[in-house]
């Protein structure tokens, strides 16, 4: 009888290591998702500071505005795809109006800036 217990008690160790295992591994293969969304995309763009100039500019005009547009452009083969999130800030003060454009370049899987492009710049 105690040698029927030793086997069962091996079968439940080996089962909750095996399902541990299982659950680590799910988990792993989880963390490593795909390429970043849109929205963390823009996100991650909102926090360069050119973006927060841009922000604290229109922020500060008596008529301020912004508007923002994410593409994905994939890449197959070529390296990384790539999200190109344009920003658009405007405003006006007085008789002074602006508007710039700003393009942020962020890699699609690792979420890094891969530069900050000005577009343009009209006062």
């Amino acid at each position: 009888m105690v040698w029927v217990m030793n086997i069962n008690l091996e079968k439940v160790v080996i089962l909750i290591v095996i399902g541990a295992f299982v659950v680590s591994s799910v988990n792993s293969l989880s963390a490593l998702g795909g390429p970043i969304t849109r929205e963390e995309a823009i996100e991650i763009s909102k926090n360069t500071a050119e973006v927060k100039h841009g922000l604290a500019k229109v922020g500060s005009c008596e008529t301020g505005w912004f508007s923002v547009k994410a593409a994905y452009v994939n890449s197959s083969g070529s390296g990384h795809s790539t999200w190109r999130v344009e920003w658009e800030f405007g405003g006006y003060s007085g008789a002074t109006a602006e508007f710039a454009v700003l393009i942020v370049v962020v890699d699609a899987e690792t979420g890094a800036i891969i530069r900050v492009e000005p577009g343009g710049i009209f006062l």
